[in-house]
């Protein structure tokens, strides 16, 4: 059965928009419900010679699912689970369809390998964004400091190229994209935004649950005090014989208030108490593992919390998957309340759009790092929030404009950050992608080197260019 293709009208206009507030337009859409669908769409754009965008959940903070011009392809029908199997290492694989939601591919595991207590580790706290976009954008999520990259737990994909070729692409695979210079096939798509190809479905590694999780949480009524805090934990981090931190993560003031301000209208966090007005900052630990291994290290973690100024008895501290998840809500709402602020700010002058960091910079102490963020917006008159995984220094700074002048001011600023970032070598974008509008916003700081690895694998894989036009390239 043809999938039917829309022309664009009013009732489509969410299709035209992102969690960025960045806003493009399309003449037409459609919803594919299977790869003889996409095939059949594709041909057909093909023919006319109409660009295409792919779209997943549209929770994308860079612009990298919005349309610009041409035809909306997107596979948020395609959310079937397809098939899984156990290994003989304790391990599990699931193949999915692009479409289907974090929460809901949680929901298919836990049924699915209920037996085996697995789990796929890569946790971005956006539930509700599309495994497809994950994969496309290499999104990581707080545990990213002990389960490592997205891409470690895909094990395959389903890809069609731009000249509307399906190939299956497993781990290992090598292609030669020129004559001479192989690559990891698997990295011609993961982390690419799109412009290589449509993912049509993945199979994903699944692994064992650790025994238990805790989740603690440490409040400082000094900033200074959470970044030494930070900091002792880089040069030294607590360890378990059969236990690890898998997260640490930061969040500052105007985080919080920004999320107290809207606290009641969040049913995962309403009940969690008020934050007192002293406190500064706050730090966000993980830990998994068995329990015995577990207390040693929250053990070994208030006493440095207590060291850097940090009250134990007011620290909040939950055990187990239901209450923990409190707390990665929790950490979510500080990235969504800073995004309903933009979505404010937007309805009094369209042209704003989301203002925030992705990048990640090693050389620095995290106390240099956030104090050179704070020190910069205070000089430029900007206001802004901080927060983000504090161990690897990968924070996510969100400007938040008044006005479009203050935008413009913030603009500046991004740009200023992103050349102290290229030149201590650091990483531009560490889990968000470039997209159309950090393509705008950074300009000539994109690193010269993955445009051209970008431009390499558009010519391989779509060199008619169609697919996703604007993303990282301009």
């Amino acid at each position: 059965m043809a999938a039917t293709i829309y022309q664009m009208e009013e009732k489509y206009e969410e299709y035209l928009i992102d969690e960025s507030k960045y806003k493009g337009y399309a003449d037409s859409i459609s919803f594919p419900e299977s790869e003889e669908e996409i095939l059949a769409i594709l041909k057909q754009m093909k023919e006319e010679q109409v660009s295409v965008t792919i779209q997943g959940a549209k929770t994308g903070i860079t612009g990298a699912g919005v349309p610009m011009g041409g035809h909306i392809l997107n596979l948020s029908h395609m959310n079937q689970v397809i098939g899984h199997s156990t290994m003989e290492d304790g391990t599990g694989r699931i193949t999915v369809e692009p479409g289907i939601n974090l929460m809901e591919l949680r929901k298919e595991i836990a049924a699915r390998f209920r037996k085996e207590h697995l789990f796929w580790p890569p946790n971005p706290t956006e539930t509700s964004a599309s495994i497809g976009g994950i994969v496309a954008l290499g999104a990581q999520g707080i545990s990213h400091m002990l389960y490592g990259e997205t891409k470690d737990y895909i094990e395959s994909i389903r890809l069609i190229d731009g000249a509307g070729n399906a190939r299956d692409i497993s781990r290992g695979q090598e292609e030669e994209i020129l004559p001479g210079e192989k690559m990891d096939a698997l990295d011609m798509v993961l982390g690419k935004e799109g412009i290589t190809g449509i993912i049509t479905r993945i199979t994903l590694k699944v692994i064992p649950k650790p025994e238990a999780v805790w989740g603690i949480v440490f409040f400082f009524e000094e900033k200074e005090e959470a970044a030494g805090f930070v900091d002792m934990l880089r040069s030294k981090l607590p360890e378990a014989e059969d236990a690890k931190i898998a997260a640490v993560e930061y969040m500052d003031r105007r985080s919080v208030d920004l999320i107290e301000a809207r606290k009641e209208t969040m049913m995962k966090i309403r009940e969690l108490p008020d934050i007192e007005e002293q406190i500064q900052a706050l730090v966000y630990t993980e830990l998994q593992g068995s329990e015995d291994g577990i207390e040693v290290i929250a053990e070994s973690l208030m006493e440095v919390a207590m060291e850097c100024g940090s009250n134990p008895d007011q620290a909040w501290a939950l055990s187990g998957e239901t209450e923990v998840e409190k707390l990665h809500a929790f950490r979510h709402a500080a990235a969504e309340t800073a995004n309903l602020f933009i979505e404010e700010q937007r309805r009094k002058d369209d042209r704003i759009t989301k203002l925030g960091t992705d990048m990640v910079i090693g050389e620095q102490t995290f106390k240099e790092l956030l104090e050179q963020y704070e020190e910069d917006m205070n000089q430029a008159g900007l206001e802004g929030c901080i927060f983000g995984h504090a161990l690897e220094n990968h924070l996510h700074v969100n400007i938040l404009p008044e006005d479009y002048e203050a935008y413009e001011k913030g603009i500046k600023q991004i740009r200023s950050w992103a050349e102290h970032t290229r030149e201590l070598h650091g990483i531009m974008s560490g889990e968000h992608g470039i997209g159309k509008l950090k393509r705008q916003i950074l300009g000539a700081c994109v690193p010269e080197d993955y445009q051209e690895l970008c431009r390499k694998l558009k010519a391989h894989l779509d060199i008619d260019g169609k697919l996703n036009q604007g993303n990282i390239q301009g």
